[in-house]
């Protein structure tokens, strides 16, 4: 049986992340067929050592677990390194900008201006490992393939690049300024493969790194719906109210952006009774609001989840930037109608594709539309009719895992 090797920042039943959960769903669907290990980081939560795993292999629903420690940071040292390499990332970001930066990648496909300080940067970051990359290159005869998950983290781009001919990239690529770093010009060209999402993220990074863009595929991923917890029990433990609002995911600014004062604003105007539910970590810069119809559930489990999910009224996604949402995919599974940011062009397909959910463009967008979903009951009705089908039909299993087998195979 073939060997092949996850590498991921974190990874654990406890981590939540997108990116982190979409790893863990493909590494143990692949086990029938391959011997399936994860080389990752020791981190357990963001910028919090006190809770991380301890070093060395684990094993969990099957899978060997590899965990390295990161190197110790100067946190100065790494802002002066970011500082030094962002003129070749403006550079490049403004140039896409302005339509020029595909057709300069006829030209140059591969950027090397300020590469080195860019390789300093990553080195210098809090998930670098340098132990794992030795190890990758002790050991990479072991292994058929690797499969870096996440384009922004140093754990992908330095697997990437040290086994190149043998990496299949899964991206999760959004449109934001990091993507247009010199060193992804090498990664997103010298890789094997490329495992792309959704067509909207291949678009993405074509216009970023034009024709000469490795090998591709639109593998994408499904979804995990455990057996939900009963309600009656879920609802007691967290105060939750009958009708409400969902949020799911890491509770961190980037994310929910600027959603709970937009939610008190749209209660404070039009719907008093409306109540917001955000389930996840909760990042220390978060400021936690005095009103009752925003509550923080924390961590819970897959069952609770389950059960959340089931029980909203509808549910939200304001983050602009996505490579597919597990979240959004995951709603329309249950036929729970969603609102998602019209920023992120991938969600905004996901809603025209499926019409099974809606999008917002702006503030004012965003509480006519969260009125519609919570007050007209034959709307919600006739937006969830039309989601399970769209989930089973382009994001089933079988089909994905199918897709990744082939290219891992035909390294």
């Amino acid at each position: 049986m073939k060997k092949i090797a996850f590498v991921v920042i974190r990874y654990g039943a406890e981590v939540n992340g997108g990116a982190e959960v979409h790893c863990r769903m493909l590494a143990e669907r692949l086990l029938p067929w391959y011997e399936v290990e994860v080389l990752t980081t020791t981190m357990r939560v963001f910028k919090d050592p006190s809770q991380d795993y301890p070093e060395g292999i684990q094993t969990e629903n099957g899978v060997t677990i590899r965990r390295f420690r990161p190197a110790p940071v100067d946190g100065e040292r790494t802002e002066r390194y970011r500082r030094e390499c962002r003129t070749p990332r403006q550079t490049r970001f403004l140039l896409s900008k302005a339509g020029l930066l595909r057709p300069l990648t006829l030209l140059h496909p591969r950027w090397s201006t300020g590469l080195e300080a860019e390789e300093r940067y990553y080195r210098s970051r809090g998930e670098y490992a340098p132990e794992l990359f030795r190890f990758i290159r002790e050991h990479e005869q072991e292994y058929a393939a690797f499969i870096p998950i996440c384009y922004f983290f140093s754990t992908t781009i330095f697997t990437g690049l040290t086994v190149p001919q043998k990496s299949i990239l899964i991206p999760t690529a959004h449109p934001e300024k990091p993507l247009y770093a010199s060193i992804y010009t090498q990664l997103f060209t010298r890789v094997r493969y490329i495992a792309f999402n959704t067509p909207a993220e291949y678009r993405l990074c074509r216009r970023a790194f034009g024709p000469k863009l490795s090998e591709h595929a639109i593998v994408g991923a499904g979804i995990d719906s455990a057996k939900p917890a009963p309600w009656e029990q879920v609802q007691a433990r967290y105060g939750l109210p009958d009708k409400y609002v969902l949020y799911l995911g890491r509770v961190t600014k980037g994310k929910i952006r600027n959603l709970i004062p937009e939610f008190i604003r749209y209660r404070r105007e039009m719907n008093p009774e409306a109540r917001l539910v955000l389930v996840g970590g909760v990042d220390p810069s978060i400021a936690r609001p005095d009103d009752p119809g925003v509550l923080f559930t924390g961590f819970i489990s897959e069952e609770e989840k389950s059960a959340l999910i089931r029980h909203a009224t509808a549910m939200i996604n304001p983050s602009a930037l996505e490579s597919l949402s597990l979240l959004l995919l995951e709603s329309l599974s249950n036929g729970i109608p969603m609102l998602v940011n019209g920023r992120s062009e991938v969600m905004k397909e996901h809603c025209k594709k499926s019409g099974a959910a809606l999008w917002y463009d702006g503030p004012r967008d965003f509480r006519r539309k969260l009125h519609r979903l919570l007050t007209d009951a034959q709307l919600r009705c006739e937006l969830g009719a039309k989601g399970p089908a769209y989930v089973r039909e382009n994001y089933d299993w079988e089909v994905i895992v199918g897709k990744l087998q082939t290219l891992i195979e035909s390294i």
